[in-house]
């Protein structure tokens, strides 16, 4: 029995060899490398409930591959790379880093404004350059509070060396509510008038319709040198198309530019094809004062720049007038005085600028 045991074992053992004998080995492992376990099944996927993404202040998706951050915009990385308060280069917040490209980038929002001319305000409008003189000599609303006047003119002609080789007196009546209301009388019996664009001339009650042209020019130029520079004030009629600083005789002065606009409905937008020349006015100021110092006008129907001198500023009905105006040529020498003898207010109608 024992020994028939001992077989049974050996043959069960040499069985077992043989079928180890049979199975192909598994490839070696490399040393220092653990052996790799049996792989499991996978289970079987089971379908889930579909879930909504949240998303945050920035638009980007909140808890999607935290690990890996999303490539923000490049406006997005500069800002939040920009310390708080301060910008780009390390500057105070609101400093600009590179003034050339703040320019570029106004000049294509707006093209027009990048060198545009900003526009003088004219007559009594806020920030116009005739306010600091209307402060020294009132206002024109002041100025038409006078009514009507009577002024003695004397005109004294000089020549090259000085002296006087003409003397004559004018009597000026005039509505000073009124831009046009002007009558002159001469001593040998002319007179000359204009009542808005109406003019007349005459001669000792003798209508001289040939005379016109010239009674017109004598009646301009009389009537801006008693109304200027009131007459600037009338936004409507002049408009301011410069100021400056400018000095003379070692003394500085600021000045401001005139010019007469054109009748209404002749005003064009844009540049003109052939412009018509103005009436142009330039008047210089002390800066301290605001009083008048110098007038310098052109005519338009003459085109002759002519350069007065304001003196002796007196006051009258409330406002300030120069009563002498010294005309002189490049060198300074006078060449014709305008004097006030005499103002006085006067009762005025239309009447008394018609032909009678």
């Amino acid at each position: 029995m024992g020994n028939m045991h001992r077989l049974v074992i050996l043959g069960v053992l040499a069985l077992a060899s043989s079928l180890v004998a049979q199975r192909p080995a598994p490839p070696p492992v490399p040393a220092g490398q653990a052996s790799p376990s049996p792989a499991l099944p996978k289970p079987a996927a089971t379908p889930g409930p579909l879930q909504t993404v949240p998303y945050n202040a920035d638009g980007w998706p909140v808890g999607v591959d935290e690990t890996a951050s999303p490539a923000a915009p490049a406006a997005e990385t500069a800002r939040k790379a920009r310390p708080a308060g301060r910008d780009g280069a390390g500057g105070k917040r609101g400093a600009t880093a590179d003034p050339a490209g703040r320019r570029q980038a106004e000049e294509a929002a707006d093209p027009a404004g990048a060198d545009a001319v900003p526009q003088l305000a004219s007559g009594t409008q806020l920030g116009s350059p005739l306010l600091d003189i209307y402060q020294a000599v009132q206002g024109p609303a002041a100025w038409k509070q006078v009514g009507g006047v009577v002024v003695w003119w004397r005109l004294t002609i000089y020549g090259a060396q000085g002296e006087e080789i003409g003397v004559r007196e004018i009597t000026h009546t005039a509505d000073t509510a009124f831009a046009e209301r002007d009558r002159l009388e001469h001593a040998d019996g002319r007179i000359h008038g204009r009542l808005g664009a109406l003019v007349f001339a005459e001669r000792n009650g003798m209508p001289m319709p040939t005379s016109a042209e010239l009674a017109a020019q004598e009646l301009m130029l009389f009537g801006m040198q008693l109304r200027m520079p009131w007459s600037f004030g009338d936004a409507n009629g002049f408009v301011v198309v410069g100021k400056d600083v400018e000095d003379r005789s070692g003394e500085r002065f600021r000045k401001v530019v005139v010019e007469q606009r054109p009748p209404a409905g002749l005003e064009v937008l844009g540049p003109e094809l052939d412009p018509k020349p103005r009436d142009r006015y330039e008047l210089l100021y002390e800066p301290s004062s605001g009083t008048p110092r110098e007038l310098v006008h052109r005519f338009a129907f003459s085109l002759q720049t002519r350069r007065v001198l304001l003196e002796d500023w007196r006051e009258f009905g409330g406002v300030r007038l120069p009563f002498r105006r010294l005309y002189v040529d490049e060198s300074m020498r006078p060449t014709t005085e305008l004097k006030i003898l005499r103002i006085e207010p006067q009762r005025v109608t239309e009447r008394d600028f018609r032909l009678l």
